[in-house]
């Protein structure tokens, strides 16, 4: 009697999601990072660090990163989601978070309408922006002084990147990723805020364990802390130092390197913003890397604000690069470097329209992008003559060192000039070593 032999049926059995094991909870580990947490929030308490609205904004972070830890992983984000969204009633008028979340809910039901073409969305978009700057520059009464500035500096950057990403990226925008890209809580507070990428924040979460993430965000607002610190004395002190009798050339050379030591406020907060995201299990990179070691123009701007460097390459030096490139890689280089200059100086007089409702346009502006491209043009031009050789390890430590310091001087030198509110002023305090 003939048999029949039925082959069993695999049954698909999905695979497991890795993120659950880098989300596991662990009691110790958890008051290791409880501990510094607690020590920073007195220290922000006991320092005034910032503005009254700050200790406001860590003690929700920190509050929020407590109760998320201990969430099952599925419930993890959503928190985190419902978190920023509950957070803008409390760092912001009521006014202004619910005008505030409601534009985004509109921009999203734009991108979202997959009835137009990509083209179209945008040009809607256009259009909203459009409405957006006239009322910035028009409508600044009734609670709505406050609304603006924030607006912007939600959307003014980040919808850029969004936008490349998501006309490259399969599939419908969802309203999850959309949430939990532009509603970040640290934003309602910090206006400025380094341009993270799309992309990035949503492949970073829980794409290592959650503990030494969440360690590097604590390291990160520790860092920041310290920047923060520094800034208040080198700004409460500037000047106070400075003899009577110091010829001028000394004390014009004082104030011009602490000019530039200020910005240690920038990277400072863009520290504690990052640090505040890894609490949540967003493994961002670095914000800043050590920049006043800088050997070149061109390492400062891979090390300063490297988001904003990111965001320059990705939208603007990588499209330029790869349409030039067929004439010559050094001609492409060089046209794509002038290409994110001018992009970079028109962009951050975009956003001083935000925070301040007026475009900034001055001669001190206008030189310092002029002169700072210039000097990215001449490394550009250096390093592509350079890559084939091989300097000997000695001198190249002492080139090295010799570069630091001068990068150091010029960057001071340019900054204090950025900073100045004419050159008028700038000359005088070169003059006089006062402003």
């Amino acid at each position: 009697m003939a048999t029949i032999a039925v082959a069993p049926r695999s049954i698909a059995v999905p695979a497991a999601d890795p993120r659950l094991a880098r989300a596991t909870t662990d009691v110790r580990r958890f008051v290791m990072l409880a501990i510094p947490l607690a020590l920073l929030l007195a220290t922000f308490k006991i320092y005034a660090l910032e503005e009254p609205a700050f200790f406001t904004l860590a003690c929700v972070v920190f509050a929020g990163f407590a109760v998320a830890y201990w969430l099952p992983l599925r419930y993890k984000e959503p928190f985190t989601i419902l978190l920023s969204l509950a957070g803008a009633y409390v760092l912001l008028s009521p006014l202004t978070a619910t005008l505030l979340i409601g534009a985004g809910l509109l921009m999203f039901a734009v991108i979202r309408n997959e009835k137009l073409a990509f083209q179209w969305r945008v040009a809607v978009l256009l259009g909203i922006l459009a409405a957006c700057i006239y009322g910035r520059a028009t409508y600044t009464r009734h609670g709505l002084e406050s609304f603006w500035p924030v607006l912007g500096a939600v959307f003014m950057f980040r919808m850029i990147i969004y936008l490349y990403d998501i006309k490259h990226q399969p599939g419908p925008a969802k309203l999850k990723d959309f949430l939990s890209y532009f509603f970040l809580l640290p934003n309602y507070y910090f206006l400025l805020f380094p341009v993270v990428d799309f992309q990035t924040f949503r492949k970073s979460f829980l794409q290592r364990d959650i503990h030494p993430v969440a360690q590097q965000g604590v390291w990160w607002i520790f860092r920041g802390t310290t920047h923060l610190i520094l800034y208040r004395v080198i700004y409460q002190t500037e000047g106070r130092f400075v003899p009577a009798n110091m010829p001028v050339s000394v004390a014009v050379v004082c104030k011009i390197v602490s000019c530039y030591l200020l910005y240690l406020r920038i990277s400072g907060q863009f520290h504690i913003i990052a640090g505040m995201l890894c609490l949540f299990g967003y493994d961002l990179p670095e914000t800043n890397h050590r920049y006043f070691l800088a050997h070149s123009v061109n390492d400062i701007w891979r090390r300063m604000n490297i988001y904003w460097k990111d965001f320059m390459v990705k939208v603007v030096y990588f499209p330029a690069y790869f349409k030039l490139r067929r004439k010559g890689a050094l001609r492409a280089e060089l046209l794509s470097t002038i290409l994110v200059v001018a992009a970079t100086y028109l962009l951050h007089a975009y956003q001083f329209f935000w925070i301040q409702g007026k475009v900034r346009f001055s001669s001190n502006d206008a030189l310092f992008w002029g002169i700072l491209g210039g000097a990215m043009l001449v490394n550009v031009w250096l390093e592509f003559r350079s890559r084939q050789r091989t300097p000997a390890p000695a001198r190249s430590r002492l080139r090295n060192a010799v570069q630091i310091v001068a990068t150091f001087s010029f960057m001071a030198l340019l900054w204090s000039m950025w900073s100045a509110d004419s050159l008028n002023e700038w000359f005088y305090f070169l003059r006089t070593g006062n402003l």
